[in-house]
């Protein structure tokens, strides 16, 4: 048990670190009013669940190594709060168009790249 704790831990402070800079990179590179580095981590992470999903799901892989992953780096890596957060702060600046557009990008593409990533995942 107590190892569980630590290798969440520990992939989650890899997963944080992750989105930090991942989320800041593409947000340097695309200026808009939708999150967009929020977005771009999210369909990683979310390509990533579903293709470490497919390949827990036809090999045998250790639970230490499961929970390392998905629920310490790929939990920390995809961020729910601040899409809500970016989210409510559209609609409050009265940008309901972008507000919109980023629930319907977020939801609809991570589910797109989430299948594509267990489909991927089902071949290796």
């Amino acid at each position: 048990m107590i190892l569980n704790f630590l290798l969440v831990g520990i992939g989650g402070g890899i997963g944080a670190l992750s989105r930090y800079v991942i989320d800041k990179y593409i947000s340097s590179k695309v200026k808009h009013h939708i999150p967009f580095g929020t977005l771009g981590v999210n369909l990683i992470g979310l390509f990533l669940i579903g293709f470490f999903y497919s390949v827990f799901e036809h090999h045998i892989v250790s639970e230490n190594l499961k929970h390392f992953i998905v629920v310490g780096f790929l939990g920390a890596l995809t961020t729910f709060s601040s899409y809500a957060y970016g989210t409510l702060i559209l609609f409050e600046k009265k940008k309901i168009k972008e507000a919109i557009y980023n629930i319907l990008l977020n939801n609809i593409l991570g589910m797109v790249v989430a299948f594509l990533g267990a489909v991927v995942g089902k071949y290796i």
